[in-house]
């Protein structure tokens, strides 16, 4: 027979409101939908569109480079995009949370997170389209970042509304009015 608590985390309150993991409790003793396969399935797809996207983005912006001595082909541009893309896509959203939830609570937890996160992953693309040669760096990165910067500061918001959505819901309140 198998314990109710596996080596995976239960969340704990910290004393500013977030969540620590510190193993993962059944789903009855959470007393909440776990993450099913339907989010698994739409971080995939989300990180395969990204890749999609954004990786033929930097093919476009540069086409007109083929043939240059120690320049990138467009298809190596548009690859190293696509893939960087894909990886933080699949990492961004897990970044801004732990962020979050280490941050004094204050104003600074809506923009710090996000433009933490992007301080490091824009780098790391500015860096890999380097390596590669990506002729137009710039063009090429700038609006994947400006789109994760915004998706960032809204993942901070909503939740920064969750955290006070449970506040309301520990002092009786039903969030209605």
């Amino acid at each position: 027979m198998h314990s109710a608590i596996s080596a995976v985390p239960p969340v704990r309150l910290n004393p500013t409101g977030g969540r620590y993991m510190l193993w993962r409790m059944s789903e009855a003793q959470q007393g909440t939908k776990m993450p099913s396969r339907t989010s698994r399935r739409f971080n995939l797809i989300s990180a395969t569109m990204a890749f999609a996207f954004w990786g033929a983005w930097a093919y476009t912006v540069n086409s007109d480079a083929t043939g240059e001595a120690g320049r990138a082909s467009p298809l190596s541009s548009g690859l190293t995009q696509g893939a960087g893309s894909f990886i933080i896509t699949l990492i961004m959203v897990r970044a801004v949370t732990w962020l979050y939830h280490h941050l004094p609570v204050g104003s600074t937890r809506l923009v710090l997170p996000a433009l933490i996160t992007v301080a490091v992953t824009g780098s790391c693309l500015a860096t890999a389209h380097a390596l590669v040669g990506t002729p137009h760096i710039v063009t090429t990165i700038t609006p994947a970042i400006t789109v994760a910067f915004l998706f960032n500061v809204y993942t901070a918001f909503k939740l920064q509304r969750a955290e006070a959505g449970e506040e309301d819901d520990r002092c009786g309140a039903t969030g209605s009015l």
